[in-house]
């Protein structure tokens, strides 16, 4: 068989697995562009250094806020440092300005940039018992630009016990530093009903001024298709097998 229809094969057929749990129970989700995604942000005081100080309070947020931007005509997830804040800032009141800036003079004026420590997390929710297994969250990074250490970028998955104030039961993240493929993997096989699964992407680091987002970079990250499109993928990869067999 030709080899790089073979490989072709084998990815396809991998694809429809990854959305099947198996018979030991493991579960693989990929970045559904499709899907609901959501976010929050907790904001924290930034240390004189640039580190993460002590925690003031988190929010609901929409994602866009978060400066995650979902495109789906090319099929791309992008994360870029919260800037929004400081933005906002600048037509707000003077305390806004001092409290979103390292403002010199109380807010008259804004400072030239952040000083927020913003913990950004855009992700997937579901309560889907399919989830609450071995669950592994996997992709592929195609560009990776972000200034580090000053930002540090992370897929995670967390379970939450909506029983219990939606404590976090689980939190799981790997490090994104560089282009290539991320993997996840969180065991949830001890989840309750009322246990919250959230999958997604986590950007942290001081709110920025929108003057620096190019220099401080983003990280774009690459959608999957839908679960029917990997079946026609693997099915036509066989149809198309069996062609060059009959020839």
């Amino acid at each position: 068989m030709n080899k790089s229809l073979l490989t072709a094969l084998t990815v396809a057929l991998a694809a429809v697995s990854c959305h099947i749990p198996t018979a030991s129970a493991q579960m693989t989700v990929g970045v559904d562009l499709d899907a609901t995604w959501q976010g929050f942000m907790n904001v924290f005081h930034a240390n004189p250094g640039g580190s993460r100080g002590a925690y003031i309070f988190g929010s609901n947020w929409p994602v866009s806020d978060l400066k995650t931007t979902i495109n789906t005509g090319d099929n791309t997830l992008t994360l870029q440092p919260s800037f929004n804040t400081y933005t906002d800032s600048l037509s707000g009141a003077n305390g806004d300005r001092a409290f979103w800036t390292n403002s010199t003079d109380g807010g008259v004026t804004a400072g030239p940039a952040g000083n927020k420590w913003m913990q950004a997390s855009s992700f997937i929710e579901s309560t889907d018992a399919a989830l609450k297994t071995n669950l592994t969250f996997a992709g592929d990074i195609s560009a990776f630009t972000l200034l580090s250490p000053n930002y540090t970028a992370a897929p995670f998955i967390r379970a939450l016990d909506a029983a219990n104030g939606y404590a976090t039961i689980v939190d799981s993240s790997t490090p994104i530093t560089s282009t290539g493929a991320f993997r996840v993997t969180a065991d949830l096989s001890a989840a309750t009903p009322a246990w919250v699964i959230q999958y997604g992407f986590l950007l942290e680091g001081i709110n920025a001024n929108p003057a620096d987002a190019g220099a401080f970079g983003s990280v774009v990250v690459q959608g999957v298709p839908e679960p029917s499109t990997y079946a026609m993928l693997a099915l036509g990869a066989a149809g198309l097998v069996r062609r060059r067999r009959r020839r």
